[in-house]
């Protein structure tokens, strides 16, 4: 895999610097041969050259929204499971928070059960006491 990361950024640089020079030269080319009379030319104004620009589009858009249909797909997918996970989170919060508070519910309790024996030898041990 590394492999063929590398051979890919040699193949990407090597087609770059393809690309500029290409562009270059393409673009010195048209500097030294200017064309006043593009407009005028009978192939690019023909009618054919019109619906067959005009066909291009259409099929560009064509695959621009089929590619974008897939990518919202993607996205809806993607979201679904990011919902699922969620909704699986928020069930377990919930229920660690019903459990904390339970078992807070049930300490309280105990403190109070605690204190009302508390009270209760209290009262016996002074009770207790008075009687003797």
């Amino acid at each position: 895999a590394k492999v063929a990361r590398e051979s890919m950024k040699k193949f990407k640089a090597e087609y770059g610097k393809r690309f500029a020079s290409l562009k270059k030269a393409l673009e010195k080319f048209r500097q030294d041969h200017p064309t006043n009379n593009a407009n005028n030319n009978p192939v690019h104004t023909s009618d054919f050259m019109k619906s067959a620009t005009v066909s291009e589009q259409l099929q560009r858009q064509e695959q621009q929204i089929r590619k974008l249909t897939a990518d919202l797909k993607k996205e809806k997918e993607e979201s679904k499971k990011k919902d699922a996970a969620l909704r699986k989170y928020e069930s377990f919060y919930r229920e660690v928070k019903a459990r904390s508070a339970q078992k807070a519910a049930q300490r309280q309790m105990e403190n109070q059960q605690q204190q009302q024996r508390q009270n209760a030898r209290a009262r016996n041990t002074s009770r207790s006491t008075h009687y003797k």
